[in-house]
């Protein structure tokens, strides 16, 4: 049986996602049932009483082709019993995109596993670059006026200026960062600012210690030096750092012996193309004929 999900699930369904996801950061899921879960609305397939499925549906707006758009965000399902999980898949997406069908224009997914999500009309609409930069490359920058706290205005007012290059991103607001601070309280992701002579934010990194390895989770940035000075604080006595960006941002530019390679990001479904096109006056049959509508650089970077 498929039902939404009430607040007394709420235990059982955290429990399921810890199942599921064994290499999770305990800490950071507990801070998203905490702080984020209750946002989203959650759909669970019942057996014997006990939640052996679940998905979570978000919503987030788009700015997409001078619009704004309120669309859904899915997060893949989770299963108590991996042999079953096919079988689960399908019943939870038929009852979600049935839902989303009637509400929203657009709806994305992770492209973690593009191949289980094509069948229900999801296509991969947003590749991003992953580039190793080693640490000799950034041998001549100096890290000046670089810091390590902001306000979340600040950080939402450079956010603004940065994607004003691009389309398809989210419109983010101040809720959305003082939470993205109470996460970073956690340890395990950290902030580094640079500021102009004036003492104006003109780039954020959120960056964390992964296996050893020094990975840049989201680079926002408004000219290169702010970028490489940025990075040259952080590196400290790692050989290299990974960061990834969108396929318009061409850090060859800044790193030409940069080892790069496009991987998949971001799937997304168009629910009803009859009212697509008329809201756009365009003709498009797959979401990939629809985002390639946008005159700008697409842009997306939300993982929930």
């Amino acid at each position: 049986m498929i039902k939404e999900a009430l607040r007394d699930n709420k235990t059982e369904i955290y429990e399921l996602w810890k199942t599921d996801h064994p290499n999770f950061d305990l800490n950071y899921l507990s801070f998203y049932f905490r702080n984020l879960f209750d946002q989203g609305k959650t759909l669970i397939k019942e057996q014997d009483r006990c939640i052996v499925a679940s998905v979570t549906m978000n919503t987030h707006v788009l700015y997409f082709k001078d619009r704004l758009l309120e669309i859904s965000y899915i997060l893949g399902v989770n299963t108590k019993f991996e042999d079953q999980k096919k079988i689960y898949i399908r019943e939870l997406m038929d009852s979600v995109l049935d839902e989303v069908n009637h509400n929203h224009l657009i709806t994305l997914m992770p492209a973690t596993y593009p191949k289980q999500y094509e069948p229900y009309g999801f296509q991969v609409i947003y590749t991003r670059k992953r580039y190793v930069i080693q640490r000799e490359y950034l041998n001549k920058v100096f890290p000046i006026r670089v810091s390590y706290k902001a306000s979340p205005k600040e950080l939402l007012n450079i956010y603004q200026k940065f994607t004003y290059h691009f389309e398809g991103y989210c419109i983010r607001n101040i809720s959305y960062y003082e939470t993205l601070l109470k996460e970073l309280e956690l340890g395990n992701k950290h902030l580094v600012i640079y500021r102009d002579p004036n003492e104006n934010v003109m780039g954020y990194l959120i960056y964390e210690f992964c296996k050893n390895q020094l990975v840049i989770n989201e680079a926002i940035y408004l000219e290169s030096v702010a970028l490489t000075r940025m990075m040259k604080a952080i590196i400290e006595d790692y050989e290299s750092l990974t960061i990834e960006v969108s396929q318009s941002e061409k850090l060859e530019k800044i790193f030409p012996q940069a080892d790069s390679h496009t991987i998949d990001f971001m799937m997304a479904r168009i629910n009803n193309y009859s009212l697509f096109n008329k809201l756009v006056n365009a003709k498009v049959k797959t979401a990939k004929e629809a985002y390639a509508l946008l005159k700008k650089p697409l842009w997306f970077h939300e993982y929930y």
